[in-house]
């Protein structure tokens, strides 16, 4: 009898692939998985880009802050939203690497964010992620994104399979089926969307203005406007910002200015009425990234006239408050591209 556990093991392993064959074949032929945002990009792309236009990303809905409409007027270009919940600077990077035309006469893109979600990168092989990127993309993500060689295979099966890569909503789908779980959005469900992200800073938060830049370490010169280099931001203490610093690189080899704005915050707007208060809104690494790569940041927390009153709660602004909000995103846009500053 010993000699047949040999042949048993083979043929449980056979009938193992076979099933996980049937699976991966059953999910490619029947599911079609939620992709907000590769579905806005492959949308973009597909438009005839015949004149000068403005693209919206970011990691909360812009119609939080901004009346796109009223803002293509006042540039007298097109406005397309691509931010999609859940976004991350990653997406951002992959969005603009393979759906945004070369040619494309993109003025300008302005990236509304809520407070540390521009590092907050969830797990590099999200579905998101995969769904956007390309196998070319794959060494770049890996060597972005993991610390040991399971995560590179982790990153490469989901790659690969499409029910490897969605197994946590389908599950998810299941258990909701049977009345076991609430709901999640699928576009957000990844194990960095439901627990608490790896290696986020302890962030001391401070205001724009007076912020001073880290001192760089001996021998390591910091980005110079004009002269960024991402290989200097890829290691060590900056690795959270690794996305956003190869974002704004593809942007300025390009040519398109970028404009990040923080959402305002009511509690911030109540403090700031005390006097001598600076609301404490802004990483000072984030500024040393951005102002590096030679974009610009709005900071809505101080912008003249804006009150309580226009917050409808915590970040979302009534229609009185995003008048106010995209006049003034309007009139920074107008200030840079006048001046042609990159």
């Amino acid at each position: 009898m010993p000699p047949l556990r040999p042949l048993r093991a083979l043929v449980t392993g056979l009938l193992a692939l076979g099933t996980l064959a049937a699976l991966e074949l059953g999910v490619r032929a029947f599911y079609e998985p939620p992709a907000p945002m590769r579905d806005k990009a492959l949308a973009y792309e597909a438009l005839p880009h015949q004149g000068p236009e403005l693209l919206i990303f970011g990691t909360c809905l812009p119609e939080q802050i901004i009346q796109t409409q009223a803002l293509g007027e006042q540039l007298g270009a097109p406005v397309y939203n691509l931010a999609t919940p859940a976004g991350t600077s990653r997406l951002f990077y992959l969005t603009l690497l393979h759906h945004v035309p070369v040619d494309a006469q993109v003025q300008a893109i302005v990236v509304p964010y809520g407070e540390g979600d521009l590092i907050k990168l969830m797990t590099p092989y999200e579905s998101q992620v995969m769904q956007l990127a390309q196998w070319s993309d794959m060494p770049d993500l890996i060597e972005w994104g993991c610390e040991d060689s399971a995560c590179a295979a982790e990153m490469t099966v989901r790659k690969a399979s499409a029910a490897y890569q969605y197994r946590g909503y389908l599950a998810n789908r299941f258990w909701q089926g049977i009345g076991l779980k609430e709901p999640i959005p699928g576009y957000v469900l990844s194990p960095g969307a439901v627990e608490p992200p790896r290696d986020l800073p302890d962030l001391e938060q401070q205001p724009l203005d007076g912020v001073r830049p880290p001192e760089p370490e001996p021998g390591i010169p910091g980005p110079q406007p004009g002269e960024f280099n991402p290989q200097e931001l890829r290691a060590g203490a900056d690795a959270e910002y690794v996305y956003l610093v190869q974002f704004l690189a593809l942007a300025q080899q390009r040519g398109i200015p970028v404009l990040f704005v923080p959402l305002p915050q009511r509690s911030q707007i109540e403090r700031r009425s005390q006097q001598g208060h600076r609301p404490p809104m802004h990483d000072p690494q984030l500024v040393e990234v951005v102002r590096g790569a030679d974009a610009e940041l709005l900071d809505l927390n101080h912008l003249p006239g804006l009150q309580v009153q226009h917050f409808e709660d915590e970040v979302h602004l009534n229609t009185e408050g995003r008048v106010l909000v995209t006049q003034a995103i309007g009139q920074t846009l107008q200030q840079r591209l006048r001046t042609g500053s990159r």
